[in-house]
């Protein structure tokens, strides 16, 4: 059973959180220090404590197994195939796409689409990377429940918000494995008493 205390200083030890001197410009706009879990490649030792991090805590949060573990592109759609190859073959592992002509706007690819709305199942668990305000998974999930999942929960590896408001805004709800807060700050704010006034190095978002 993977230890979530160990497995966050893991992740801080691999550097997927930006040391303190760096921040970067989210899609949101806001200031913050930067999650990247693309870091973590597929082979190495965090990456399996990654899924099996992922894989107890879904077994001791539902008290029924998942029909279906569904990604977020780009992000976690290789941990939902890992994630779910452990539950015996009970649960489907299953992907998100992004539109090729605009990165914002995801949806479920056809294949995921026609098994969701085939088996309509009880239970689908979208794994995802980092809960900042559940822009991405929010897409993901309701459109599994616009095509017949009966139940939807979110699945963040790392909330660094205390609430995830476009997930709220949609009635879906979310558990994350790790809910520590990291600071995030509007431009403005930022400038005048966050990162940049400290002096930490400034990544815009590439567009």
């Amino acid at each position: 059973m993977a230890n979530i205390e160990v497995f966050q200083a893991h992740i801080l030890e691999a550097g997927v959180l930006d040391p303190p001197n760096i921040h970067h410009q989210f899609v949101s706009g806001k200031h913050g220090r930067k999650l990247d879990f693309d870091t973590i490649e597929t082979e190495s030792d965090l990456y399996k404590e990654w899924v099996s991090a992922n894989v107890d805590f879904i077994n001791q949060e539902f008290p029924q197994t998942p029909e279906v573990i569904l990604g977020v592109a780009n992000g976690t759609n290789r941990l939902a195939l890992d994630v779910a190859r452990h539950f015996n073959g009970q649960t489907l592992g299953l992907v998100s796409e992004k539109d090729p002509d605009n990165s914002k706007v995801l949806s479920l690819n056809w294949l995921s689409a026609r098994v969701i709305s085939a088996i309509e199942p009880d239970l689908v668990v979208i794994v995802e990377d980092v809960g900042t305000t559940g822009s991405n998974s929010v897409q993901v999930a309701v459109h599994a429940r616009e095509l017949g999942a009966k139940k939807v929960v979110v699945v963040p590896t790392w909330q660094r918000q205390p609430s995830l408001s476009k997930l709220d805004e949609a009635g879906i709800s979310y558990i994350p494995i790790i809910g520590e807060t990291l600071p995030t700050f509007d431009e403005v704010d930022c400038k005048a008493l966050g990162f940049c006034a400290e002096g930490a190095l400034f990544i815009p978002r590439e567009k």
